[in-house]
């Protein structure tokens, strides 16, 4: 079994942003691997896989979402 967290900070906005986007995957659970979040100060995204090839699923997976809403705040807020 691999755990492991991913937290986020920034303001609350852009915790939001994350969070919105984050959350429609956050349903396709199965007994292989998933993800669960918490929204509080910080964005924290605590991953639970089977293996390491399922690890891996995940984390590419978040990433390629995460990518797409820090390139759209980046662009809306120019920061």
């Amino acid at each position: 079994m691999i755990e492991s967290t991913i937290i986020l900070k920034g303001s609350k906005k852009y915790l939001n942003l994350f969070y919105e986007a984050l959350l429609p995957e956050q349903n396709f659970k199965n007994d292989r691997g998933f993800y669960e979040m918490e929204l509080g100060k910080d964005l924290k995204i605590n991953i639970t896989a089977k293996d390491v090839i399922v690890f891996r699923a995940i984390v590419t997976n978040l990433s390629g979402l995460m990518s797409i809403v820090e390139k759209t705040w980046k662009l809306k807020n120019g920061k």
